[in-house]
């Protein structure tokens, strides 16, 4: 499905025109036809699924906000070289990072840009790995000033450090910043700033890096270390316990639109609940019905419903319940798998008769064609004597 950034995306039924870059991009480059799925992107969460009718306009089929992650990381990040600064871009967007903050250092060897190139490239990156969240470019800043913005709002600060280090990550803190220096390094006077912000090592490589390659390793292992950091701390606060999730946004969000009929949407949303609670039971529970009941995808189905029995209790009152269905789902999967070989098999009988008939209508052609060069070539000698009497004729009126 073909990808495509709108900044203000409209109600369900709505149709729209598409700006003129991202409509050259898709009718040209593309060649988009009447009847394609496009999906739209906004760059704040928002997504649609939307289908091309003619005149080169889309028609808005469903529309859904993104739930903003509690995890954000925000890259603060010297500037490479323009080519490699292209490609680290792109790959910060895939992996979801939150903010850019172009750092100005001391040993800084490139500096400044063109800041439509940039959000370009970040729009881009947004389409092509389908993140619905295109992250803030904020303007080019010296570090101190970086650092002072980030203590304001909270955020636990790292930077990339080659000595072993011990690591200390908080678990309630969800918001984290990276800093990376410029080639050279930050200077002595930086590295005082960073220790006086209280910022965390994080040790990257015992050799030392570039800086693009920096700043995705970086922003890699912190994704990491996030979610296995918040597992644990969750663990420890929750102890054995299973977490109540009755009132989670995701499963309210993911209901509401199964009430309203818009399960595919649904669908996403339970699955985004089993990305971020991958130790519930109740997700897993929730996106098996919708899978089995509305969305008719027995394979996900059996899945969550034996993720769910894995990780329920046995005293649990659904198990048996939740057992049944994988019964019953197998069970209609092998029946669907008879039918499909029988229909197969009648298919075949099918072909190899309508290969016979076209065998011998292929040799009633031939006949026919024969009969035609055959009456053809007896006209031709009929025209040709005509011919001749005709001048005999007109010689002798002479």
């Amino acid at each position: 499905m073909h990808r495509v950034f709108c900044q203000d995306i409209p109600p369900s039924g709505s149709q729209i025109t598409l700006e003129a870059r991202e409509a050259e991009h898709l009718f040209k480059v593309f060649r988009a036809a009447p009847g394609d799925k496009v999906e739209l992107l906004n760059g704040r969460g928002g997504r649609a699924g939307a289908v091309v009718v003619p005149g080169k306009k889309v028609e808005i089929v469903s529309v859904e906000q993104t739930a903003v992650p509690e995890d954000k990381i925000y890259l603060c990040c010297a500037l490479p070289r323009r080519q490699k600064l292209d490609q680290m871009f792109k790959q910060a967007v895939e992996l979801g990072v939150w903010s850019i903050v172009p750092l100005n250092c001391e040993r800084s060897v490139a500096e400044g840009g063109n800041r439509e190139r940039w959000e370009l490239l970040l729009r881009e990156a947004c389409k092509q790995s389908g993140n619905p969240f295109m992250p803030e470019l904020k303007e080019e800043m010296k570090l101190a000033a970086a650092l002072e913005e980030l203590k304001k709002e909270d955020i636990d600060i790292y930077f990339g450090d080659v000595n072993p280090v011990e690591l200390r990550m908080s678990g309630k803190k969800r918001k984290k910043a990276l800093l990376i220096g410029p080639e050279g390094g930050f200077s002595p006077t930086e590295f005082e700033l960073i220790e006086k912000y209280d910022c965390k090592g994080l040790n990257l490589s015992p050799h030392i890096l570039r800086i693009e390659t920096a700043a995705v390793a970086g922003v890699a292992l912190l994704r990491f270390l996030s979610i296995l950091f918040a597992g644990m701390f969750f663990m420890m606060t929750a102890g054995c316990g299973q977490a109540d999730m009755s009132k989670n946004p995701l499963l309210l969000k993911a209901a509401k639109l199964q009430a309203s009929g818009d399960v595919e949407s649904a669908g996403r949303f339970y699955r985004q609940a089993v990305a971020r609670y991958p130790e519930s039971p109740e997700v897993y529970l929730a996106l098996a019905k919708i899978c089995a009941e509305e969305l008719n995808d027995p394979y996900e189905a059996i899945f969550a419903y034996r993720s769910f029995l894995q990780l329920s209790p046995e005293d649990d009152e659904r198990r048996d319940a939740a057992e049944k269905m994988v019964r019953h789902l197998e069970e209609t999967i092998s029946a669907s798998g008879k039918k499909s070989n029988a229909e197969f098999e009648r298919l075949q009988r099918e072909n190899v008769t309508l290969k016979e008939s076209l065998s011998g209508l292929k040799k009633t052609m031939i006949s026919q064609q024969l009969t035609i060069n055959q009456l053809k070539s007896e006209n031709d000698k009929l025209k040709a004597a005509a011919s001749v009497k005709n001048r005999k004729s007109r010689k002798n009126r002479r």
